[in-house]
């Protein structure tokens, strides 16, 4: 026999990397979701925007039933220079379609990340048709 077996050392060591991922973990979970929660709330006013956009367009430029592009642009530009929640955005793209008695509108905004480095293009669209009463 060799003799008495040795007992084993342990280090004892800290748990401090092991906190600081933790709240490195809590710390990123935290930006994600606050860019979800802004993105998602942006993009909601985006839509009543243009919901919005199109039916007072739509309704002011109408003749005969039918919507006139020019006056549909017209009253469009109108409503983005004075609408508030349109002065807080930086709209992008606006397209247009009308065919017959319905018109189409998409508007794109840029939206930049509250918490994070970054932005990106969030686009909307909305329709309205007119009909003619008998």
């Amino acid at each position: 026999m060799r003799g008495r077996c040795r007992q084993l050392r342990f280090d004892s060591g800290t748990i401090a990397p092991l906190v600081a991922g933790y709240l490195a973990l809590l710390v990123m979970v935290f930006l994600m979701a606050s860019n979800v929660i802004s993105t998602q709330v942006f993009a909601s006013r985006l839509q009543g925007l243009t919901d919005l956009a199109v039916v007072y367009s739509h309704e002011r430029s109408l003749m005969v039933g039918n919507p006139q592009t020019t006056e549909f642009r017209e009253h469009l530009d109108h409503y983005l220079s004075y609408a508030p929640a349109a002065k807080a955005m930086a709209i992008e793209i606006v397209n247009l379609k009308i065919s017959g008695s319905r018109s189409t509108l998409e508007l794109c905004a840029v939206f930049e990340f509250p918490l994070a480095p970054g932005n990106g293009v969030i686009c909307r669209e909305s329709s309205a048709e007119s009909f003619l009463l008998p």
